[in-house]
C-alpha cells in the first residue's frame, strides 16, 4: 500500500478490539477513529503513514 491509502479490516473476534489497534501502532500505521461494530463484525480503518 502507498502512503495515504486506507485499509478496511473487518474482524469478528472480540479480541481484535485490543490486538488490531496494538498491531497498527506497532507497525507505524494510524487507526482512524474508533472501531465500529455492526452485528458481529468489527470494522477498523487503518491509514498508511510511512
Amino acid at each position: 500500500m502507498r502512503i495515504g491509502e486506507v485499509l478496511l479490516v473487518i474482524a469478528d473476534c472480540p479480541q481484535s478490539f485490543r490486538s488490531v489497534p496494538e498491531e497498527t501502532t506497532k507497525h507505524g500505521y494510524q487507526l482512524l477513529g474508533e472501531p465500529e461494530r455492526i452485528g458481529q463484525d468489527i470494522y477498523f480503518y487503518i491509514k498508511v503513514v510511512q
